[in-house]
């Protein structure tokens, strides 16, 4: 059942919908002045129809709502797992808006992941340089089983290690993150022997 809480202005709706899946999906909804309708002006979810569209009410936005989480299970059940048995380490605090994940495999190397509304993997490959990954990598492409959802195939292929490095600093600003330039230091040296993660933007500066 739908909970909701209303702003002081009485324009501004603040909405959690939980689906079958027992999933908490918060929405930002606001009233249109000039056709008084509801439009989503926030949800944690990639761009679909249902943020362009008016309702009448909030049982039609509900119920367009609803449609919307089934048409992207998939897609929601794959990003779930591999929060759940993968080591994340970008975003930071990921949500089903984030189509994408970084995932540690060692101190030098990443396997970037991302997401389609259809629950498909896309865009597979690695951040940093090492042989040992990149032979997993083109080997486990080769023979991936896309009937299978993305975390079997990963740990099919022996993408996954147990331990992390939980403070990953840059070697040039010595931070972990910046306060205008989101994002982790990545192991962007392209010397395989190189353990030492960067910025970005500190590399360009």
């Amino acid at each position: 059942m739908p909970q909701f809480l209303l702003k002081t202005n009485l324009r501004t709706l603040h909405c959690t919908i939980i689906d079958d899946n027992a999933r908490e999906h918060k929405l930002c909804v606001e009233k249109q002045p000039s056709t008084k309708k509801l439009k989503v002006v926030s949800v944690n979810l990639p761009f679909t129809s249902f943020q362009e569209q008016e309702y009448n009410n909030i049982e039609d936005l509900t119920n367009e709502f609803l449609l919307t989480i089934n048409n992207l299970s998939s897609y929601l059940y794959e990003l779930e797992t591999i929060d759940h048995n993968c080591i994340v380490v970008e975003p930071k605090n990921p949500t089903f808006k984030d189509d994408f994940r970084n995932l540690y495999l060692d101190d030098r190397t990443w396997l970037h992941i991302e997401v389609t509304p259809d629950g498909s993997a896309s865009n597979v490959h690695l951040i940093g340089q090492s042989n040992k990954w990149q032979d997993k990598l083109q080997k486990g492409i080769l023979k991936w089983d896309h009937d299978k959802n993305i975390d079997l195939s990963a740990e099919n292929t022996a993408f996954l290690e147990d331990d992390c490095s939980e403070n990953i600093t840059c070697s040039i600003c010595f931070c972990t993150e910046l306060p205008d330039n989101p994002g982790l230091p990545q192991p962007l040296c392209n010397n395989p022997s190189c353990d030492v993660n960067y910025h970005k933007s500190c590399l360009f500066q």
